[in-house]
């Protein structure tokens, strides 16, 4: 016949399992997440693109800048050197240098603009840099004591695991069965310890029959509060 004592030996084997599992999982969860490369990484991508759009806009208005200001130098040189004399042409092309200078001073502004904009990327793409060789570097020697602690823990769990096998092997099937349907639907305690009268897993007092059944240990008695298989020492 299957104790209460063997059912809660069992358990707490099942608990041992289930500690070991929960720090494993959470390993794992660490090793897939990678402590925010993934993200820095992005980041670092989306920023290097925002950097060379800059860059690139900043160049061609550098060539369009030149490109005004080498027209302006010209009419100004046909202004000033007396080859054009005829007032009409003369005051069309004060008027078209005008326009010139005005234009140049615009794309002076958004080169000036784009230089600030390309100086501010770079200067974050320098910090998300320093901030992934230094996570690089962290995460690095968190990853082996993670693959450690993983390889211990999987070998924890096969030998914890094969004893809980063997124990539950000699126990009768219909009593481990209740057990670990009470586990389930009893977050994780099939099986409470009875101490000075009270369910140590619901903290009610007994009835002091069903006290002296679970001090009889012929019986499998449940807690007439929280429905758990009852044990004493």
């Amino acid at each position: 016949m299957t104790t209460a004592k063997q059912l809660f030996s069992l358990q707490e084997l099942d608990l041992v399992l289930d500690r070991i599992r929960k720090v494993t999982q959470k390993a794992e969860g660490e090793l897939n997440v990678g402590i925010g490369m993934e993200r820095l990484e992005e980041e670092l991508q989306g920023e290097k693109t925002r950097l060379a759009e800059f860059q690139s806009q900043h160049k061609t208005q550098q060539q369009d800048s030149e490109a005004q200001r080498e027209r302006s130098t010209r009419l100004d040189e046909q202004l000033y050197d007396g080859s054009v004399t005829n007032p009409r042409d003369l005051e069309s092309m004060e008027q078209e240098a005008t326009n010139v200078r005005n234009a140049l001073e615009k794309v002076d502004a958004q080169l000036a603009k784009l230089g600030l904009r390309a100086e501010e990327s770079q200067g974050r793409c320098d910090d998300l840099e320093k901030q992934l060789a230094e996570t690089s570097s962290t995460w690095k020697k968190r990853r082996t004591e993670l693959e450690e602690e993983l390889k211990s823990s999987n070998a924890e769990i096969s030998l914890v695991a094969s004893q809980r096998d063997e124990m539950a092997a000699i126990l009768d099937p219909a009593s481990v069965q209740q057990y670990e349907n009470l586990r389930r639907t009893k977050g994780g305690l099939g099986v409470a310890m009875v101490e000075r009268g009270l369910c140590q897993a619901c903290r009610m007092s007994l009835p002091t029959q069903q006290r002296q059944k679970v001090r009889s240990a012929h019986l499998t008695v449940l807690c007439s509060s929280c429905g758990r298989i009852l044990c004493t020492t």
